[in-house]
């Protein structure tokens, strides 16, 4: 009875006759102003956050992204055209709601964007007369006409409520994209009107596409009814070839740092295979290759994690903001050191109000917020962790405040927002240990929400590495938490490259029965290389290999082959990584031939390299490969 005299009421409210309906002239007009203020905000890349001038034209840099939809009955995944997308069928019918995955930085903002991009120039999405994109970072609990009438001019006379009245009483006029459900300050459940279309509880004869990490979108996955009408899509990053496209558009009209770049990547496999892939960790790559000198180039080689990709490009903008800002006799006299040394402690309390945000799902702050450290955020903005940006307030809104324009401050990318609250989150570890163990505890028991905050954090010191995956242990063998995997926490271990947390793991593997390593096909490329880091320190009695593998993984692989104790068998399957392991077998080869190794090992590499052999011959591609060690 409440929920059906809510839903009156709240229908009423939004669509009822009170409300002046809009005439075409109107609705011509609001189209017009939408498309003026999503080319503006949406459709403008700034490439080079060390740059605000350097705003590129959405066609001048956009590069196409992979796309993979969702089989529901078998979870596989298939290529997905993007002019495809809304031709994508749920039980033979075209879905009125889209869900698309991905992970942070993979470009899932980007691509929403692009529908703006190509309604906005007659390129696609024609048959919607309003396609609206909607930050949901920035909704505070508004409706979808109150954010509308926020991109409209201040003369234009529409109301938020006949908006909302126009979008809801012609929902097959309207194209809604939702960017951000993981950003999505408000609860599912709640009666806010954006979570209402969300379930499919309002708006439902509309087209509604909504982008999340999974965390998020598994409340959507999880809900019987919604995973009836949901069509699947995780957005992938860049192919091998759309990644050589983007860095060529990043340096044009310089061919031959593009060309450096592209080489680079080409022969480092981590950064290609764990990095590359991610439009942000791309665009990071390309400043600093831009930007470095050989040595600096060198050094960048030997990157293996996210974390320590962020921490160099964060040491880069401090450099930058030094070498710009303190006299050239600081830099002679190797004084840069010590204005380093400075910078830390500003980007420790603006990791402070950032992690302050995450808990409350906020990305975008007011400058009050950061009255306590007036000094930092001038900082972080000079950085480049920061950045304001100044809004003119709508005149309805001008009433309870003084000022027309206010000035909000956010980070550049989410990503960067939970890499400075891990490093406040870390440095609380000696500072404060009440106090970190109060938020750590918090944050490890909603695990999946804050991956990359864990990531971060586990990789600024050993013992805070060590103590995350303490409790990620204990909460997996309590099932306390039970979302994590192990594959989570081999992700964790990985992130904080120190050797004893990955003993730590090995140990849990080893102790829990899991004594089978088996590197399946859609096992994260970031996955694998954790599970090759900590290799070493554990028992495998069985190694089961269904997918390629990259040339250092490949190698670990086969080192562990030559050098374990414990291990018993090893399966390939040859239907995935024919031709792609050659590194596996070169060093299997090299190793067999080794007067120290067993002949059991000579035995392993007699079998593969026959088998390798017989490839050649077109072996019947059902075949796998069964490699048996006897003791």
């Amino acid at each position: 009875m409440f929920k059906t005299t809510f839903f009156t009421t709240l229908i009423t409210d939004q669509v009822g006759d009170h409300i002046p309906s809009l005439t075409e002239e109107e609705i011509q007009r609001v189209a017009e102003e939408v498309k003026d203020y999503m080319t503006i905000y949406l459709c403008q890349i700034q490439a080079d956050p060390l740059n605000s001038e350097l705003v590129l034209e959405f066609k001048r840099i956009f590069t196409n992204l992979t796309l993979m939809e969702e089989d529901k009955g078998t979870k596989r995944k298939t290529p997905l055209l993007y002019d495809d997308l809304l031709r994508t069928k749920v039980n033979e019918r075209f879905p009125k709601r889209l869900l698309v995955e991905g992970e942070g930085g993979v470009g899932k903002t980007t691509f929403c964007a692009k529908i703006a991009w190509d309604w906005i120039n007659g390129k696609g999405y024609q048959d919607f007369k309003l396609v609206l994109v909607i930050l949901l970072r920035k909704t505070e609990g508004k409706t979808v006409g109150e954010i509308v009438k926020s991109y409209l001019s201040d003369n234009n006379p529409v109301t938020a409520k006949q908006l909302d009245k126009h979008i809801l009483s012609n929902p097959d006029d309207i194209f809604l994209v939702l960017d951000g459900l993981d950003e999505f300050a408000v609860d599912l459940d709640s009666n806010q009107q954006i979570g209402l279309i969300t379930l499919n509880r309002l708006f439902k004869s509309g087209t509604v596409l909504i982008t999340s990490r999974q965390w998020r979108s598994d409340e959507i996955r999880m809900n019987a009814d919604l995973r009836k009408v949901f069509a699947f899509i995780a957005v992938e990053g860049f192919s091998a070839e759309n990644l050589s496209s983007y860095i060529t558009k990043f340096f044009h009209p310089d061919a031959a740092s593009s060309e450096d770049l592209n080489r680079f990547i080409s022969n480092n496999d981590v950064i290609r295979e764990n990095m590359a892939p991610y439009p942000i960790y791309t665009a990071m790559l390309c400043i600093m290759w831009k930007e470095f000198d050989g040595e600096r180039r060198e050094a960048m080689s030997k990157l293996q994690t996210f974390s320590q990709l962020f921490n160099q490009m964060i040491d880069f903008l401090v450099d930058h903001h030094l070498s710009k800002h303190i006299p050239s006799s600081g830099i002679v006299e190797g004084k840069l050191g010590e204005h380093c040394s400075d910078i830390r402690p500003h980007l420790i309390h603006i990791g402070r109000i950032a992690f302050q945000g995450l808990l409350k799902r906020r990305l975008v702050f007011t400058e009050e917020e950061f009255q306590s450290y007036p000094e930092s955020i001038d900082v972080g903005c000079k950085v480049g962790v920061l950045t304001r940006e100044k809004k003119n307030l709508p005149r309805r809104d001008r009433r309870n405040t003084p000022n027309s324009v206010v000035q909000s401050v956010q980070f550049p990318h989410k990503l960067f927002q939970e890499y400075l609250s891990g490093m406040y989150l870390a440095s609380l570890y000696k500072s404060n240990r009440n106090e970190y163990d109060m938020l750590i505890a918090n944050i490890t028991r909603e695990a999946l929400e804050y991956r990359y905050l864990l990531y971060f954090t586990s990789a600024q010191q050993k013992e805070v590495g060590l103590d995350i995956i303490s409790r990620l242990i204990e909460a997996k063998t309590k099932r306390t938490q039970g979302r994590i995997d192990d594959d989570f926490i081999v992700d964790v271990a990985y992130e904080s490259q120190d050797q004893a947390v990955a003993k730590a793991v090995a140990d849990h593997l080893s102790t829990t029965s899991r004594k089978t390593l088996k590197i399946f096909t859609r096992m994260q490329a970031h996955t694998v290389s954790g599970h090759t880091f900590i290799l070493n320190h554990r028992e495998v009695d069985d190694l089961i290999i269904e997918k390629p593998c990259g040339r250092t993984a490949s190698e670990d692989l086969a080192e562990f082959m030559c050098s374990s104790r414990s291990l018993r068998s090893v399966t390939i399957d040859l239907t995935r990584v024919t031709g792609t392991m050659h590194d596996f077998y070169s060093v299997l080869a090299n190793k067999a031939v080794d007067s120290k190794v067993s002949i059991n090992l000579c035995i392993i590499h007699v079998v593969v390299c026959l088998v390798h052999h017989s490839l050649k011959k077109r072996m019947p591609y059902s075949v796998r490969i069964i490699v048996f060690l006897v003791s």
